[in-house]
């Protein structure tokens, strides 16, 4: 995916995007905790066992500009793996967001870190360095009953996450531009007091 591509998925809101499909949205259950406005980036997947800090290291290591980090905690909705010396690293090598199917810490400096971050809540307890084997990156996952593979697009905004693959979204993309430019006018012509039998059955 280019970064035109990219960009052209940050300017829609995801609700959009339900108006269109069916598959591949993140449950209310993962909600937004830092971040503002559409986020969009390639999936890059990680699953943590065992609370496993240093799985999260080596994965922040690879992402690059554009990556949406995407933590498994293999069931573990109570250790953190993402607080604020993870969420500074994450911004450091140019990703956009983190979605993790747990929790998170350091709730103000993920607020001002600028990336775009969901998780199911926050906690004071964090994962820990001691290298437990069993996590994995690059593999594809289950984040709260979705599906998601490395190198999906992630699109997120204060509604929620969608993931899709590539061609999924390219073959909806330009049909989500064109109703989101459309609801505008819709809006207006609403409020103008238009009659609604008229607008809304067509």
């Amino acid at each position: 995916m280019t970064a035109e591509f990219l960009d052209r998925l940050s300017r829609i809101s995801v609700p959009t995007l339900g108006h269109f499909l069916e598959d591949g949205f993140l449950p209310p259950v993962i909600r937004r905790l830092a971040g503002r406005g559409t986020v969009a980036g390639r999936a890059r997947t990680v699953r943590i066992a065992g609370q496993d800090a240093l799985a999260v290291n080596r994965a922040i290591l690879g992402l690059q500009p554009g990556d949406f980090l995407v933590v498994d905690m293999s069931g573990d909705h109570g250790h953190a793996p993402l607080g604020a010396v993870t969420a500074a690293a994450i911004g450091a090598q140019g990703a956009v967001g983190v979605v993790v199917d747990g929790s998170v810490t350091d709730l103000a400096d993920l607020k001002a870190s600028g990336l775009s971050v969901h998780a199911r809540g926050t906690s004071c307890l964090t994962t820990k360095r001691h290298g437990t084997t069993g996590s994995t990156s690059g593999v594809e996952l289950e984040i709260a009953g979705v599906r998601i593979a490395y190198g999906d697009l992630v699109v997120a905004d204060d509604n929620g996450v969608a993931v899709l693959p590539p061609e999924v979204l390219s073959g909806v993309l330009p049909l989500a531009e064109a109703s989101d430019a459309a609801e505008p006018d819709l809006l207006a012509r609403i409020r103008s007091g238009e009659a609604l039998d008229g607008l809304l059955a067509t």
